[in-house]
């Protein structure tokens, strides 16, 4: 009989990971317990170390278990509800991050408006980086119309360019509280 390899380290952890460090079988979790990877289907009747035949068992379950095979399919269909529940959440993940791509565009339009609006009165002139952080910092907190109207007032109000600018964020701050 071959001598059987042990599973790698980085092969266990995945197989801890994936079944949250508790015994499929009796359901004990570490630290409370010492943790094995099993497998589904022995080594000695032909299983294979692939990791979808490889189970998180504690040392109890594991020794008294020997090499029999599991006779029911409790295991396989966990591990299909597993996976099921990761393809879930990519797809959200793919939704949330779909999400932000679009609120960018939205904040990139209306940082645009802005701006053009700027440069109706000093065309020389555009927003810098700093500037359109600033400006989206502003929209996060008192919303795009206010931003807007404020922006008309600061350049309505401020023949420099800079100063209309730097005026803003208090113009919103003060027409929030009532003192426009």
């Amino acid at each position: 009989m071959a001598k059987r390899k042990s599973t790698p380290k980085k092969d266990r952890f995945e197989v801890f990971k994936r079944d949250s460090f508790t015994c499929q079988y009796c359901g004990a979790k570490a630290p409370d317990v010492i943790l094995e990877v099993d497998h589904i289907i022995p080594v000695s009747k032909g299983g294979t170390d692939d990791i979808l035949n490889l189970i998180t068992s504690c040392r109890d379950c594991n020794r008294g278990k020997r090499d029999t095979k599991l006779s029911d399919d409790s295991t396989v269909r966990k591990m299909q509800k597993q996976a099921e529940e990761i393809q879930e959440r990519r797809e959200l993940i793919e939704m949330m991050a779909q999400w932000q791509n679009e609120l960018l565009q939205e904040s990139d339009i209306q940082i645009n408006s802005l701006e053009a609006l700027f440069r109706s009165y000093y065309p020389k002139y555009c927003f810098t980086d700093y500037g359109k952080r600033d400006i989206r910092n502003l929209i996060k907190k008192f919303g795009y119309a206010e931003v807007y109207t404020s922006l008309e007032i600061a350049l309505s109000y401020y023949e420099d360019a800079s100063e209309a600018i730097n005026k803003i964020g208090g113009i919103c701050y003060n027409r929030k509280v009532g003192r426009s």
